[in-house]
């Protein structure tokens, strides 16, 4: 489950309208999501509020072997107002990521959510200076662009502080600063050892280039991606949606002070929401007339939304392929082959998510199951009674959503199992999980409990650790 923080990043960037998709990054972000999640460890409790729109607070407190915590803070100049900042009414999943479905490129300007962000410009009564604004080029504006400001502090000693500067600087454009830095032990008398990583990112919707630089070792990098199809920015808004998208990436790393190289390609394809969405008549009718195909009669092109994602890192020879689907809203696979040619070891990993909801009318107090069955199996009935005219069907009343959790199981070659549930117990946020699988060998004479909480030892020990974390935000 993501943390507090994290999700107010992800707010950040949807009140910019900064794609996330178009990245290398997250070329494998949806089976990483399915595959490579993680189980909490042992007992881990935080405390987050939105304190006002612009400011984020977050406390974390954890017992693994000893006690440990964290404190954030995050402040924003773009305003959460209408971001959920309680646990009983954040969306579940926005803080479990599982199958994550494609967006299609935008352009730029488009994407661009300026008028969001200066509310005092935008509430201008002249025109031009909303377009100024829009453009980027307003000399008053320059000083009011999306920023974001987090740091994290981890405590106990030797603590170690975590902080994030993000800005964006244009329509095309996002700045970000990352800092980590860890104090020696106390009676130590060296300096704190800090790293900085800068990285630049340019999306202009067709492609998405990534420059980086970190201190440690002097590393350089860039990450690329290209979109195959027409160009976001010179389509027109009345032609119709693709379907699929293709994506081809790359990345290339060098440090000059270690003589680093690493680099690894890949592609994705996937389909799009509108591959998935049946055709209204309206669009039907309009399509046929124009010089697009039919519509299927109504029917989507694709039942189920899938991922396909090939990456190839030529200096290990690694090799890995992922397959996720979507087959019903509440459920989703995803499984991963890994192959290296150099020493021919392989890979095979498989994982599933489901989702339950549970929903209810607002006057439903959960019973009414109960008195259907005694009315049907009432024996003083009287069956003879003249059947009452039926009255008139009371309106629908609005269902709200009111618990979801997700189960997620991911099993790899070596019989090496993970298993984590996720949901909204009362106002807290749960997240309990449990690995399973064979363990290192112990010699039988330890009869002390070892690394994740499992008594005994040897070979045929299958508990490899539990873990329950809270979480509570308002």
């Amino acid at each position: 489950m993501l943390d507090f923080m994290d999700y107010i990043q992800l707010a950040f960037a949807e009140a910019t309208n900064w794609n996330r998709d178009n990245s290398y990054s997250s070329l494998t972000g949806t089976s990483q999501s399915l595959l490579d999640f993680s189980t909490p460890e042992r007992l881990r409790v935080r405390l987050s509020s939105l304190a006002t729109p612009h400011f984020a607070t977050s406390y974390t407190l954890g017992t693994v072997g000893l006690i440990d915590g964290s404190v954030s803070y995050l402040y924003s100049t773009v305003p959460f107002d209408n971001t959920p900042s309680r646990s009983a009414l954040i969306p579940l999943r926005k803080l479990a990521p599982g199958y994550h479905q494609v967006q299609p490129p935008a352009a730029p300007i488009e994407n661009w959510g300026w008028d969001s962000i200066l509310d005092g410009l935008s509430k201008s009564s002249n025109p031009l200076d909303h377009k100024d604004v829009n453009d980027g080029h307003d000399e008053n504006a320059i000083g009011q662009k999306a920023t974001l400001l987090h740091a994290t502090l981890h405590l106990p000693p030797p603590t170690t502080l975590n902080a994030l500067f993000l800005r964006r600087i244009s329509p095309t454009m996002q700045l970000s600063l990352a800092v980590c830095s860890t104090r020696g032990p106390p009676l130590s008398k060296s300096a704190p050892q800090a790293s900085l990583l800068t990285q630049l990112s340019h999306d202009t919707g067709k492609y998405s280039n990534e420059y980086l630089f970190c201190t440690d070792n002097s590393l350089f990098g860039w990450r690329g991606l290209w979109n195959f199809g027409p160009d976001p920015r010179y389509t027109k808004n009345d032609s119709s949606p693709p379907l699929s998208l293709l994506s081809a990436g790359a990345e290339a790393y060098y440090s000059p002070v270690s003589s680093l190289i690493g680099m690894s390609t890949g592609l994705r394809f996937s389909t799009l929401p509108a591959a998935t969405e049946v055709p209204s008549p309206e669009t039907s009718s309009s399509s046929s007339k124009s010089s697009s195909p039919p519509s299927n009669h109504g029917h989507p092109i694709s039942t189920f939304p899938y991922t396909l994602t090939l990456t190839l890192t030529p200096i290990t020879g690694s090799l890995s392929t992922t397959y996720s689907l979507r087959a019903s809203p509440n459920l989703s696979f995803s499984s991963r082959f890994g192959f290296n040619v150099y020493s021919w070891e392989s890979e095979m990993v498989a994982g599933c998510e489901l989702w339950r909801q549970t929903k209810r009318t607002p006057n439903d107090d959960g019973l009414e199951w109960a008195r259907r069955k005694m009315r049907m199996t009432d024996p003083l009935a009287d069956l003879s009674s003249p059947v009452p005219s039926p009255e008139p069907a009371p309106a629908p009343k609005e269902e709200e959503e009111v618990n979801e959790s997700v189960l997620k199981i991911r099993v790899d070659q070596s019989w090496n199992m993970r298993l984590l549930w996720e949901g909204r117990v009362k106002e807290l946020l749960v997240s309990a999980g449990v690995g399973l699988g064979p363990s290192s060998f112990s010699p039988s004479y330890m009869s002390a409990s070892g690394p994740g909480g499992q008594t005994g030892g040897g070979p045929a020990s299958y508990w490899r650790g539990v873990g329950v974390s809270v979480s509570y935000s308002s």
